[in-house]
Order: C-alpha cells, then sequence, then structure tokens
C-alpha cells in the first residue's frame, strides 16, 4: 500500500463508530464493510476484529512516526 492508502485506511477505520456495533437498531449483525483503494479491497470485519484493526493502526502510526498528534503538533508550529 502507498503512504496515501494507508492514510485512507487510517481514516477509515478511525471513522467507524464501535458504539453502533452494540446497537441491535443500528447494527444487526455486528459487521462491518470496508472497501479500499477504489474497491481493489474488501474487508468484512466483525466487532473485535475492529478493535484489533483499529489499536493496529494506531501503533503502527505511533511506530512510522506518523502519529497525528505528532502530525497536528507539526501543522500549528
Amino acid at each position: 500500500m502507498s503512504l496515501c492508502q494507508l492514510l485512507s485506511l487510517r481514516q477509515r477505520v478511525l471513522g467507524i463508530d464501535i458504539e453502533h456495533h452494540f446497537d441491535s437498531d443500528l447494527n444487526r449483525h455486528g459487521f462491518e464493510i470496508l472497501l479500499l483503494c477504489n474497491k481493489e479491497h474488501l474487508f468484512i470485519l466483525n466487532t473485535l476484529e475492529i478493535l484489533d484493526l483499529k489499536e493496529l493502526i494506531q501503533s503502527g502510526f505511533v511506530a512510522l512516526g506518523l502519529a497525528s498528534e505528532r502530525i497536528a503538533a507539526q501543522v500549528t508550529v
């Protein structure tokens, strides 16, 4: 994946409202479908997989030195 695709993945994953997975009216089955990179990649994730993916994305960006807090601090300077 390119950096732009990785950033897009982060935005999509962090934009998932996990609370909807616990409300049977909003998400009856507890699954989320993510289409990425112009529909080249399809992910069907349950609630636990979404939580794991969110943690992986956040940890990965911290490891790469691209954590959103650091980027926000650099933009304001």
